[in-house]
């Protein structure tokens, strides 16, 4: 294209838009500079579009509007919050001073002496029982008048506010019997709190999957919220393996036609 074709259409931007639809004396002047130097149709339109109105230089020719582009970043798709809040990993062998304690619990008659009380009341909660004597061994190795600093009593240690809630007089935490019902009564609170906030109707409690069974024994040591929180206190975290320890070991097999539960953390 001549240079001069240039200076023609330059002559032509300089005129106000309004000016092009009763087009004065210079512009006529423009474009007949333009067609003076030659510029042909097809170049002529490399400036203007096909209303006239709107200048478009070393732009490719386009029908119709222009295609307006969305340049905004589009934002992240939202992601599903995982329903498992946590996940311990359980040794699958126990640590050597783990080992010790079993060893000791498995020599003492107390170990098995509750046996009939833990079956009968996992039985009435629909609780299963290995689990419950493995939550007794993690919190009193089958002491009976074991005290807490933090005021928790008995076998499964029980706090006395927990104790009353649940139907059982607070001086009776001392005795086995009293003791271990009101524990496995909370155990079954716990699990009727995890069945509702999880839609699990229907399904036994000792079917129970093992993330769930970890959730109810952090919850039980320290308190409700803890079915739903995605992190634990690092005491908590040590209790749930100490329990899930226990219950693969020995010291929770319990005698005279124990029930058998699911395996938790295979």
């Amino acid at each position: 294209m001549h240079a001069s074709a240039y200076l023609a259409a330059a002559l032509v931007f300089a005129v106000p838009t309004r000016a092009l639809t009763s087009p004065p004396p210079e512009t006529l002047l423009a474009l007949n500079s333009v067609q003076a130097f030659g510029l042909a149709g097809a170049e002529f339109g490399r400036f203007f579009d096909a209303g006239g109105h709107h200048a478009y230089l070393n732009a490719p020719e386009v029908s119709g509007k222009p295609e307006i582009v969305d340049s905004r970043p589009k934002p992240l798709p939202k992601r599903t919050p995982s329903p498992v809040p946590f996940v311990l990993e359980i040794p699958a062998v126990s640590p050597l001073p783990f080992e010790r304690t079993f060893h000791r619990l498995i020599a003492q008659p107390e170990t098995n002496g509750y046996d009939a009380l833990i079956r009968s009341y996992s039985d009435r909660f629909g609780l299963d029982s290995r689990l419950v004597k493995s939550v007794i061994a993690a919190e009193s190795e089958f002491t009976a008048r074991a005290k807490s600093p933090a005021g928790a009593l008995g076998l499964m240690q029980v706090m006395p506010a927990t104790s009353e809630s649940m139907g059982v007089p607070r001086k009776a935490l001392y005795e086995p019997e009293a003791n271990i019902r009101a524990g496995t009564a909370y155990m079954a609170y716990l699990f009727e709190r995890a069945w509702r906030k999880y839609h699990l109707r229907g399904v036994a409690f000792r079917d129970a999957p093992s993330w769930l069974v970890q959730r109810i024994v952090a919850a039980y040591n320290a308190g409700p919220r803890f079915l739903a929180h995605r992190r634990l206190y690092a005491q908590t975290r040590d209790y749930v393996r100490k329990v899930l320890m226990f219950y693969r070991s020995k010291v929770t097999e319990l005698v005279s036609g124990a029930r058998q539960g699911y395996i938790i953390g295979a």
